[in-house]
């Protein structure tokens, strides 16, 4: 038999089968929707809110939005309102109550941020990216113009050796901030008393050629604090009554720009220094060492720029550090990588930090009861972690974002924000203030009415005793007379008062702003 007669139509009609089946459609969902929120329509909506949310993170443990336009205006109004009459019961303080306190509020430049916004993030490593956004449109005003310019690279950070236990840079203007207090204290205290504080700070280290307003003057450009602490070796410093307070030993460099001149010139003309030269740098070594066991201070001017250590040994490792310092180190470049590598400051804190500093309390077992008591309340509050904690602070064109990375949320701070903020402490003193002024009103009533009856029930015995209708304060009141003593309570004077038998008894009461009367 021909198997291919067989085959070839087989394969002939099972193609045929094939193309008139009808194959069964596959259904494929669509990918899900990204999950949008919903925003109030543009009339209803905070006009500041899109600027601060693009400088935060939503969808973490944390998203907080606050539109404070107008609102320390207003709050100033309000203690306009509540010191004033604060001043009313207080008249030696009235000038110091009766303030324009929305004007001050607008000099300090409180009044220039519009709306602050908070996030935080758990990264799922334990730790948390937090941020905190102040949008300041426009101009800067007051303290605010005092905290620097553009974000810049960290310029100091060169000076912290690999194991630093806290670094801080920051910038800051000193000459702007002390105008903005000099301002103040004139709209308060007005001019001449203003004037003579600044004559005090220009004669303050006359005798040393220094003068704290011209070093006030200088500050300006970026300070830096790098602290190393020894796990192994203590440092006695004088306490209180004779006692010791037993401390970690450390080792202290702090760098302040601008002001190097002003102080240079007074180091030059003490007694108390020795100057040295290192190149471009001058050195100056306290002659008489100090009682503190590894404590030896030394300054060191290099152009503008002033430092101080607390050894030379110290120093001349900071400044000698260069690129192979804390910068380098894998565990706080990877803490930086989450806040920037650029700001106006930087504040790092390594875990032995806090583990140096909890030693406190063993090193100090003969401290009273209650200065261990609050030295244990101090100590229980501080973060307990095995990486470093960092916090960067950049100036943004529309305002300021604190940008940092902890092993907690800050979520415990907003909620202290929420009960303890401004607005809420205002709103209870305005509330509670003329309850107490009119609870305190009526018991100074009582207690004058009550000092009315006992001068008349006196009055009355006197008349009775003596035969009269008419009696004097001093007849009735001091030592073995009927009344002992009159006590005034609201600035009343009883010895103005009429005593004539069958007569009220009026006295006037400043505090109460009335004539209280007591009549037989």
């Amino acid at each position: 038999m021909n198997t291919r007669s067989i085959v070839l139509p087989l394969c002939v009609a099972l193609l045929l089968a094939g193309c008139q089946k009808k194959e069964t459609p596959v259904t494929v969902a669509p990918p899900p929707k990204p999950a949008a929120v919903e925003l109030v329509k543009e009339s209803e909506r905070s006009r500041h809110f899109l600027a601060v949310s693009q400088q935060l993170e939503l969808g973490g443990t944390l998203y907080g939005y606050m539109d404070v336009d107008g609102d320390v205006l207003k709050i100033g109004g309000l203690l306009n309102q509540v010191l004033g009459k604060m001043a009313e019961t207080q008249p030696a303080k009235a000038p110091f109550l009766k303030q324009d306190y929305a004007a001050l509020f607008s000099g300090l430049g409180l009044a220039d941020i519009k709306a602050v916004g908070f996030s935080s993030v758990p990264d799922g490593t334990g730790f948390f990216r937090n941020r905190s956004y102040f949008h300041i449109p426009g101009q800067r005003h007051g303290l605010l113009a005092g905290l620097g310019g553009a974000p810049a690279p960290f310029a100091r950070l060169g000076l912290a050796p690999a194991d630093a236990d806290f670094y801080s840079e920051a910038e800051i203007d000193l000459p702007v901030v002390y105008a903005t207090v000099r301002e103040l204290m004139a709209k308060v205290s007005g001019e001449d008393a203003v004037e003579g504080v600044e004559a005090k700070l220009k004669r303050t280290g006359g005798n040393a050629a220094f003068s704290l307003y011209s070093f006030i003057q200088g500050l300006k450009g970026r300070t830096a604090l790098v602290l190393r602490l020894d796990p192994e070796k203590e440092l006695r410093l004088p306490g209180a009554k004779g006692q010791m307070l037993v401390v970690p030993a450390f080792s202290l460099l702090v760098c302040l720009d601008g002001v190097a001149p002003t102080v240079e010139e007074a180091l030059v003309k003490s007694a108390q220094f020795t100057a040295t030269v290192d190149g471009a740098v001058h050195l100056y070594e306290l002659k008489r060492p100090l009682p503190l066991q590894g404590i030896k201070p030394v300054l060191a001017v290099d152009g503008t720029s002033l430092y101080f250590a607390t050894s030379m040994e110290f120093m001349q490792e900071c400044r000698g550090v260069g690129p192979a310092g804390l910068a380098q180190r894998a565990e706080f470049k990877e803490a930086l990588a989450h806040v920037g590598s650029e700001g106006n400051a930087l504040g790092y804190v390594s875990p032995r930090f806090f583990e140096q500093v909890k030693r406190i309390e063993a090193l100090n077992p003969q401290l009273p009861p209650e200065s261990k008591r609050a030295l244990e309340f101090v100590l229980s509050m501080l973060p307990k972690t095995e990486r470093p904690l960092v916090t960067v602070r950049r100036n943004l064109p529309d305002g300021v974002l604190v940008n940092s990375y902890w092993n907690r949320s800050l979520k415990q701070e907003v909620a202290a924000l929420a009960i303890y903020n401004p607005v809420t402490v205002g709103m209870m003193a305005a509330m509670a203030i003329p309850a107490f002024q009119k609870t305190r009103a009526v018991a100074q009533e009582k207690a004058v009415l009550n000092n009315l009856r006992q001068l008349a029930a006196a009055a009355d015995q006197y008349y009775l005793e003596n035969g009269v209708t008419a009696a004097r304060y001093d007849d009735l009141v001091g030592p073995g007379k009927y009344i002992k003593q009159i006590n005034a309570v609201g600035g009343e004077n009883y010895r103005l008062l009429l005593f004539k038998l069958g007569a009220p008894l009026r006295v006037r009461v400043p505090s109460l702003k009335k004539t209280v009367e007591y009549a037989p």
